[in-house]
């Protein structure tokens, strides 16, 4: 049995932190789209959503900029590229529509 070092199971956290940020993200961004376009919309509420998008995707480069640091060249290093590209995409978008 290999023996697992610190830094391979730092690379392991990680990466879970990264996906579960992914999905709080999303959530987030479709609480954000439910607030503004739902039946009740409440404008203070869209301003919070929108500061909190912005805190959330400084959060989600700081993970992938960590992430990187390791210089994993494999198909998980791809996946987290492209799901970190069209997160970056999908937060512009949103901010786009909600924003004032």
């Amino acid at each position: 049995m290999r023996r697992i070092d610190s830094k391979h199971i730092a690379f392991h956290v990680l990466v879970a932190l990264y996906f579960i940020w992914i999905i709080v993200f999303s959530v987030l961004m479709g609480m954000a789209l439910t607030n503004t376009y739902g039946e009740m919309p409440n404008p203070y509420l869209t301003n919070v959503f929108v500061q909190w998008i912005y805190l959330n995707l400084l959060m989600g480069s700081a993970l992938y900029i960590s992430i990187r640091l390791f210089r994993n060249r494999t198909l998980l290093d791809k996946i987290i590229l492209v799901s970190f590209i069209l997160e970056i995409i999908a937060a512009v978008i949103v901010v786009m529509l909600i924003g004032n």
